[in-house]
């Protein structure tokens, strides 16, 4: 079953740039689709400004909600640097939604 999101659901997770874009509720688990707010970006190795190379979906686990496991479905954004000379072709979104390469969301940490 998927629900409609209203405004208040993308304060889920304390982060004003984080909005869920769906809600699905399975026999056994809630999964929560959510992306970011599209942002300017450097490149982590030399600064020059980054264009969007498509995202990237991870699955992160999340605080339970009514006894029900939640996943969440964040569709991370990729990155390309665009200067020819950097040893970095693309990189991934950092965010405070959860650590580089983690599994849990910080809420899920804390």
């Amino acid at each position: 079953m998927s629900y409609a999101i209203c405004a208040p659901a993308c304060a889920l997770f304390d982060l004003s740039d984080v909005h869920v874009l769906a809600v699905d509720r399975g026999p056994r688990s809630f999964t929560v689709t959510v992306e970011t707010v599209p942002a300017l970006v450097g490149c982590p190795s030399c600064g020059v400004l980054a264009t969007g190379h498509g995202r990237r979906q991870v699955l992160l686990h999340d605080l339970p909600c009514a006894g029900v496991p939640v996943r969440v479905l964040w569709r991370k954004r990729i990155h390309r640097c665009r200067e020819d000379a950097c040893e970095i072709s693309t990189f991934s979104e950092v965010h405070d939604l959860a650590a580089p390469r983690g599994k849990l969301t910080t809420r899920a940490i804390a």
